[in-house]
């Protein structure tokens, strides 16, 4: 039942495809292997910037998939898709600009998610 759903790959593509163009650069200094991005040059004989956007293309749909199953779904319990959906929002967050900022960036969104929120809970 679990293997007709699109949300846990999905989910996984969505992972791996953020991870690779986050550190694509780093890798390559490395030669950490290949990458979504490393391998999409070679096989179509694209640029950088090409394979960057075929990556987010991949991605936006990975994500229409993910959330029409979820949205659909009938033979499995949405509770048992939501860890691999919840698992796709964290990393869309925590990877979020690049890493840019990420200490003011995490700092600010963990006090959002917690500190903020258990106060405006606590006043009411």
């Amino acid at each position: 039942m679990i293997n007709e759903s699109l949300v846990a790959p999905g989910s996984s593509l969505i992972n791996r495809l953020k991870d690779d163009i986050i550190g694509h650069e780093h890798e390559q200094q490395r030669e950490h292997g290949a990458s979504f991005i490393e391998c999409y040059m070679k096989e179509y004989g694209a640029s950088k910037q090409e394979a960057y956007v075929e990556a987010q293309r991949q991605i936006a749909n990975a994500w229409k998939d993910i959330n029409s199953d979820y949205l659909h779904a009938t033979q499995i319990p949405t509770f048992v898709l939501e860890p691999a959906l919840n698992l796709s929002r964290l990393v869309d967050i925590l990877q979020e600009d690049d890493f840019t900022d990420s200490q003011n960036f995490l700092k600010d969104t963990i006090t959002l998610l917690f500190v903020d929120s258990v106060n405006s809970t606590s006043r009411g």
